[in-house]
């Protein structure tokens, strides 16, 4: 019997880091680029990016995109959070646009590198990455 409220702690610890694993998962931010496109040679256009956040998150957010390839250029290198637009009205789905210029014929592949944080009862940072290819056909 003398075993019992040890169990019991050991229990309640258990459970404790159950449910914190699983907030944890709840608040899994993802990362979509619009799907591979094709863009005309010596045109300035933008690739959308949509950031999923866990609901309530207002936590600086941070995208860095980048080219691999000498076909596109990244006009603006680094995009915050306020650049962002909410899909349909929902502040925790946000929508931005990667300025790029398609400099000659060929192919690249473009990334994005998103910094945000995550808090619940302490903050941890989240860091995720996305690509895309990009075609750059003929003028």
């Amino acid at each position: 019997m003398r075993g019992d409220p040890i169990r019991v702690v050991k229990l309640a610890l258990l459970l404790t880091a159950a449910a914190s694993l699983a907030a944890a998962r709840g608040a899994e931010i993802s990362v979509e680029l619009a799907p591979e496109r094709t863009v005309r040679a010596g045109s300035h256009t933008s690739i959308e990016v949509i950031v999923q956040l866990p609901a309530g998150n207002d936590s600086p957010l941070l995208i860095t995109p980048s080219v691999e390839g000498e076909a596109v250029e990244v006009v603006r290198g680094r995009l915050i959070r306020p650049d962002a637009k909410p899909v349909d009205g929902d502040a925790s789905r946000l929508r931005f646009e990667i300025p790029i210029l398609a400099k000659s014929e060929g192919t690249a592949i473009l990334r994005v590198d998103v910094m945000t944080y995550v808090c619940e009862r302490a903050c941890r940072r989240v860091l995720m990455r996305a690509s895309e290819v990009l075609r750059v056909r003929a003028e």
